[in-house]
This record gives C-alpha cells, structure tokens and sequence, in this order.
C-alpha cells in the first residue's frame, strides 16, 4: 500500500482566530465544501442516493464497509502546528495532508476544496487565506512542487511512499515526538501508560484497516514477535494531557477530547519493529487521525 504525503504552503489574508488544535476546523470546513462542490442530487443524503458508489464524497468523508459500519478515512489533515490563536494578515498558515492508498488519485478534489475554503473563510472568524503552493514529501523528506497557486497547475505525478519499504535494522533504542494530541485506547479505555505493546497494537490496527478498505483488500496476517515487544522498556518519558473541544455538525454540539503530546524513549530490542513505527510515523495512531490527532516523529 502506498501513502503520499504533502505540504500546503497558504498565507492569511486577513486578521482572524483559530483554536489552538486546527484540525477539526480544518476537517469540518473541508467536509462542507467537498459536499458542496460535488454533489449533484437535489436531496443531499448519501445513504438514499443513487451515485455513493461512485462518489467521492462518501468515500473520503463517510468511509463505511458493507455493513454501513464506519471505518477508517484514508487521509489525514495535518493542521498547523503551532497553537497560535491569532493570526495576522500576511502571516503563513500552512498544512500538511496525507492521502492512504486509492485515496492518492483524489489529490485534485483536496487541492480544489482546500483552496475554496481559503477563499470563503474558515472559523468562527471566516478567516481567509491564499493558498501558494502544494509539494508532495518524499522518502527524504523533501519537498517536490506539485502545484502552483498563480497558474493553477496541478502536477499529476509525484513521489509516493510504499508502506513495504521499511526495512528492519539495529535499533537499541528509540525516541517518539508526539506533535499532535495522541488518544490511544485499550479495552475501550484511554491508556494512561504508552507501554510499546500498547503502541504496536494500534499501529497493526490502523495499518490493516486501511489496507483492507484502501489498499489491496487483503488481510494478511504478519509475524510480530509478542514476547520481545513485551519485553521493551519505557526509559524516559515526558508527556502532558491536553483537553479541547470541537463541535460536531452531526451531534450539533461540542465534543470533548483528550490526547497526551510529548516524547518518550523505549528501549529494547526494537530493530525488529522498526517498520511498524514508521508506519505508525506515517499513518498517525489512535482515534480521530483523520484531522491530525496521533501524530509523532521518530528520533533515533
């Protein structure tokens, strides 16, 4: 399965506010737009509508499986890191987004919304921005320009990153930098402690059900040696708790959440794993990645 990821270079337009977590604004914002710009049917439910095979819209923003069960999004919002609350007219706001196996040929409905959504306002503020650029990350982390605000030209091929790629390798230890808030849960519960079980455990099941609803449909079963990631050892760890709210167009209502951001270091015998935490690097982990939640980076 192949992920692609890129980076969204805007600057504001006006003066306006943001919340200090920008996700689910930006998540919400481009959920109306998308709906907007494609749909055709006069009704605009996509449970009764005859083209929700076919549509895009169903496919990225209401993700079910044959059942009508929800599952996961094959992208992920970026939003800006920073937790400024303001920003200034002429100041950069820029994103990251990644899209998740059949997702990648959907790239120019992202680029569309996201540059409406720029030019109608988002937040509270109707805050505006101007969209510059696009550049796909490739396997090095460098930015190849992909498309170009002023003459509108939208590249279609660019860098892709082959899930299999990664490779194990030596690896005593290791450092994650959770950037974004992380909820993970156990049995139905958020876990308090990351222990590297826990961690490997949402990686596999973020990882198969993209793959199976995004990716090639296969359930392939994988080795994971349970023993020796039982073994692995928290060394240091600096995480803070972090609470904010969205509002849910669905409920109608604002939506507590809750995620730790921070670093920690295992140590142990994690070549072995190295695959899976880059993926895990990639895909984000836990619940509501879709706008930018289980964010981390490796350091070792």
């Amino acid at each position: 399965m192949d992920v692609a990821r890129f980076w969204f270079s805007c600057i504001s337009v006006n003066s306006f506010g943001l919340p200090d977590f920008k996700g689910s604004t930006f998540r919400g914002k481009f959920g109306h737009v998308l709906k907007r710009t494609i749909c055709v049917m006069r009704h605009r439910d996509c449970a009764r509508c005859a083209l929700r095979q076919q549509c895009a819209y169903p496919y990225l923003f209401e993700t079910t499986n044959e059942r009508q069960q929800t599952v996961a999004r094959p992208f992920v919002i970026e939003p800006p890191l920073t937790r400024k609350r303001f920003y200034l007219a002429g100041e950069p706001l820029d994103f990251g987004l990644v899209l998740i196996g059949r997702a990648i040929s959907y790239l120019p409905y992202f680029v569309y919304c996201f540059e409406r959504m720029g030019e109608e306002g988002i937040g509270q503020d109707r805050g505006r921005y101007q969209l510059n650029s696009v550049a796909a990350v490739d396997a090095a982390w460098r930015k190849v320009p992909v498309y170009d605000g002023e003459s509108k030209r939208l590249d279609s091929e660019f860098p892709t990153l082959a899930l299999d790629a990664f490779k194990a390798r030596l690896l005593p230890q290791v450092t994650l930098h959770f950037y974004t808030p992380t909820d993970i849960r156990t049995q139905g519960q958020r876990a308090d402690q990351l222990d590297f079980t826990t961690l490997l455990k949402a990686i596999l099941r973020r990882y198969h059900s993209l793959r199976y609803f995004h990716g090639d449909g296969q359930k392939e079963r994988f080795e994971i040696d349970w023993d020796a990631a039982g073994k692995v050892e928290i060394v240091h760890q600096e995480l803070e708790g972090r609470r904010f709210k969205r509002y849910s167009n669905r409920q109608r209502r604002p939506v507590a959440l809750a995620g730790f951001t921070g670093r920690i270091t295992y140590r142990g015998d994690l070549g072995q794993f190295y695959p899976w935490i880059k993926i895990g690097e990639l895909l984000h982990v836990g619940k509501n990645t879709v706008f930018g939640m289980g964010g981390y980076r490796v350091l070792d």
